[in-house]
């Protein structure tokens, strides 16, 4: 038997029992595929991350669902990053992280824990406004007279543009539906946004939907935000090129994600340490 080191960590905000919570596991460079799934099933967290080394950047992070390994995951690397500067194993402010989705740069910001974006890629789709609408669970006449475009940053999300703040609110998806639009256009969730929020300072209000990966309801989404902030300033929507998007408060767990859309997309965030021990494998 082995132990090592595991964290669970709130993402996108410095306070107990809100924004989004990771695990983090440390040293598992000897877990196998299995055991990390394992692991991940036990955690119950929307993604769990393991840290190992790298011959390619100075750490190398795989993310887990509870269900299956996915190539990036925003809260997760920003639970990870907070984990090894509070524990005083990160030396350095910058450094780069191996992913599935490739190296991508990490910068700590004060408080905050940045990470690069990889390369946006838009995707055209053939889905009626109508079925995404109902899916939803509101009225067709509620969805925005913008594109609905699937976006990755490092993993497909559907961007839905939403009149209002009450819109957003008082959506009732249908799960069920929502997944098999996701599997029929090849997208791992729903981001439905608003321009209207309830934090002033914030420029975007959103939900995240992912019944494909086995979350109905994701509190706050690191990659999904960097992918609208791609789509955002596609289509001339940004009036800076930083800004500050707010997720989570239909959950009660409120938090705000930092985006940056100049040459590169980089999310960042707070995070808190809630609980920390070991797991014997």
């Amino acid at each position: 038997m082995m132990k090592v080191p595991f964290y669970i960590v709130n993402a996108f905000t410095d306070k107990p029992f809100k924004g989004n919570p990771a695990g983090v596991v440390l040293q598992a460079d000897e877990l196998d595929y299995k055991t990390m799934q394992k692991i991940a099933a036990e955690l119950k967290f929307s993604e769990t991350a393991f840290v190992m080394n790298s011959q390619k950047a100075d750490y190398k992070v795989r993310f887990f669902t509870p269900k299956k390994e996915v190539d990036l995951c925003g809260h997760a690397t920003v639970a990870t990053f907070h984990v090894l500067s509070k524990e005083g194993i990160l030396r350095k402010n910058e450094v780069k992280m191996e992913t599935k989705a490739g190296v991508l740069d990490i910068e700590i910001k004060g408080e905050e824990v940045f990470m690069e974006q990889a390369k946006p890629i838009f995707k055209e789709i053939k889905i009626s406004r109508e079925r995404i609408a109902e899916a939803l669970g509101m009225d067709k006449s509620e969805i925005a007279n913008l594109p609905i475009e699937a976006v990755s940053t490092g993993l497909f999300s559907l961007n839905i543009p939403i009149k209002s703040l009450q819109a957003m609110q008082n959506m009732k998806p249908h799960f069920d539906k929502i997944k098999e639009i996701c599997i029929e256009i090849d997208v791992g969730l729903f981001f439905p946004f608003t321009f209207e929020t309830v934090n002033k300072d914030c420029f975007v209000h959103a939900r995240c939907f992912a019944p494909l990966y086995g979350i109905n309801e994701d509190p706050v989404t690191g990659t999904a935000n960097g992918a609208l902030g791609a789509y955002l300033a596609k289509h001339g929507l940004l009036k800076n090129k930083t800004y500050r998007a707010e997720q989570g408060c239909e959950t009660g767990r409120e938090g705000i994600v930092s985006v940056e859309v100049n040459e590169k997309v980089k999310i960042g965030g707070k995070a808190c340490i809630t609980v920390k021990g070991k797991i014997e494998v």
